[in-house]
């Protein structure tokens, strides 16, 4: 090979100038894919997590509506990421997604720990709810000129299941408030219940004290109680009753608890002084005000709490949060010497009335007395006073008020100077106006009041001039329409919830299994559980 010609090719081979150019021609395009396919799992990634959370927010409201399927759907279309509901997300429903959010609600049957099984008046007691939708891609799209379509968008599907509630609660701070007035001994007439008015209700409390969960789900037993609470308590309950009662009577000395006695209390105190005597409205001459009220601890305090209060909070009205084991429950509401002496084993089971509900003989329970009518100002006033007084962390406070009547408290007995005169708590005067304000003040405080309206009749409430019917008050004490209800020996009251459960509409039985099923929660569980589809 000539010199010339060697020359050349060493010159070729030397010379890389142009390496750098190739090798960026070949790769930009790489290096640019990655980039767009990290854009594009990016954006599957954020519409994926949307999908999700919707769809887990679309089963817990749907799961609220149940047991009825129904509204169950609707609720979990109303909450689903679908166009115009409450999660539809933009980037679900761009303009640019090839297909909007399709949403399904299944309402179905499972079989969980302490959840309402299917059957009777539960026709439901979960629901799944499936939401699929497509999303373009924005780079890895251009793999179709190499014939791979499916590169053009991305399918996305999320499925959650909720379960209705009956399967998780509290923890919650109760206070049921039971009218005692003289009205309550009639006979209820089989409405709810063969027995006098004041059974009936006591019948109810009881079912909530079966409903509730004293300690943590899944513990054998939820152990000693000291004072009337377990350890690890969830759901404490309180019983307070109006008209008020002389301080260490009601809640202590009354021998009607006590089904070995031979006293009797049916005739009121009189000359026994085991017997509860009723204190005349406003029921002490150290009420405070609405907005002053007695401080917590004070002898007032003390006082007012005393005379309305039966028995404090508790969680010792069931042996674990499964089942009820007869016998266990403490025999006396209070254990109070003769003397009065101070409480030490409280007992709400047998105030109410024994174990009757849990299907044990049961207990003569807390009396009907009378003496004065109704006055709710006062309980309610106290009830959320002692609420607040003994909160605990992440507890929920609630009050169950029950009664039959107006609230038209009579004369008050103290003296004009102990009363204000302009119809705000305490005052002889607008005392259904009275309730509404302090409820109001309870409700405020983020207190949760259930109202159970028992043989409510038609009438005014004559202090009030006959501006505020029975219905039109308990209705306002109430927290929202939705904690309002009237038996069906009542008249019928605007506003108020109708309830099923287990095929009994309106009973006690029905309102009070209603109460403790909205202070559970729906919650989510695995989508692997064993899930049967019904007919909506």
């Amino acid at each position: 090979m000539s010199q010339i010609k060697k020359s050349f090719l060493r010159l070729v081979k030397s010379n890389e100038s142009g390496t750098v150019m190739i090798w960026s021609a070949v790769l930009i395009p790489l290096v640019l894919g990655m980039g767009g396919l990290t854009v594009d799992v990016g954006y599957a990634y954020v519409c994926d997590k949307e999908l999700q959370m919707s769809t887990d927010a679309a089963a817990l409201a749907a799961a609220s509506g149940l047991p009825t399927a129904a509204t169950a759907i609707s609720e979990g279309a109303a909450f689903s990421a679908s166009p115009g509901n409450l999660n539809a997300y933009r980037n679900l429903n761009t303009p640019l997604a090839l297909t909007n959010v399709k949403t399904t609600v299944v309402p179905g049957c499972v079989t969980v720990s302490g959840l309402p099984e299917c059957g009777d008046a539960i026709a439901a007691n979960a629901v799944q709810v499936t939401q699929t939708t497509t999303i373009p891609t924005f780079f890895i799209k251009a793999l179709a000129v190499f014939g791979v379509s499916s590169a053009k968008s991305i399918t996305l599907q999320a499925v959650s299941t909720a379960v209705m509630r009956g399967a998780q609660r509290g923890p919650y701070d109760v206070a049921i408030v039971l009218d005692t007035t003289e009205s309550m001994t009639s006979s209820d007439g089989g409405t709810n219940c063969n027995s006098t008015k004041i059974k009936c209700a006591e019948q109810g409390a009881e079912i909530l004290l079966a409903e509730f969960s004293p300690c943590l789900p899944g513990e054998s037993t939820c152990g000693a109680a000291t004072n009337g609470n377990v350890s690890n308590a969830v759901d404490e309950v309180s019983l307070f009753t109006f008209p008020a009662q002389q301080a260490n009577t009601q809640a202590g000395t009354d021998e009607a608890y006590d089904t070995n006695s031979s006293t009797s209390c049916s005739g009121g105190r009189g000359s026994n002084p085991d017997c509860p005597d009723v204190i005349p409205y406003p029921d002490s001459t150290k009420l405070g005000t609405l907005t002053n009220p007695p401080a917590t601890g004070s002898n007032a305090y003390n006082t007012l709490l005393n005379e309305y209060q039966v028995v404090p909070l508790t969680s010792n009205y069931r042996s674990n949060d499964a089942s009820y084991a007869s016998g266990s429950y403490p025999k006396n509401p209070l254990t109070v010497d003769s003397s009065g002496g101070s409480a030490s084993d409280p007992s709400i089971v047998n105030a109410v009335g024994g174990n009757s509900y849990f299907g044990g003989t049961g207990e003569t329970g807390m009396l009907a007395e009378g003496g004065e009518s109704t006055f709710f100002a006062g309980a309610l006033f106290t009830a959320q006073q002692y609420l607040a007084a003994t909160v605990r962390t992440a507890s929920t406070n609630v009050i169950v008020l029950l009664s039959d009547g107006d609230a038209n408290g009579g004369t008050m007995s103290a003296p004009s100077s102990q009363l204000n005169s302009n119809g705000t708590y305490p005052s002889a005067i607008d005392q259904c106006q009275q309730a509404i304000s302090v409820a109001s003040a309870a409700k405020a405080a983020n207190t949760k009041i259930y109202v159970v309206g028992y043989g409510v009749a038609n009438g005014g409430c004559e202090t009030d001039g006959g501006k505020l019917s029975a219905c039109s008050t308990l209705r306002q004490i109430a927290s929202s329409d939705a904690t309002f209800f009237v038996d069906g020996s009542s008249v019928k009251c605007a506003g108020a919830t109708s309830v099923t459960v287990n095929n009994q509409t309106n009973t006690l039985g029905a309102i009070f299994s209603a109460i403790a099923g909205d202070l559970t929660l729906p919650r989510l569980v695995p989508n692997t559980i064993a899930f049967t589809a019904v007919k909506s």
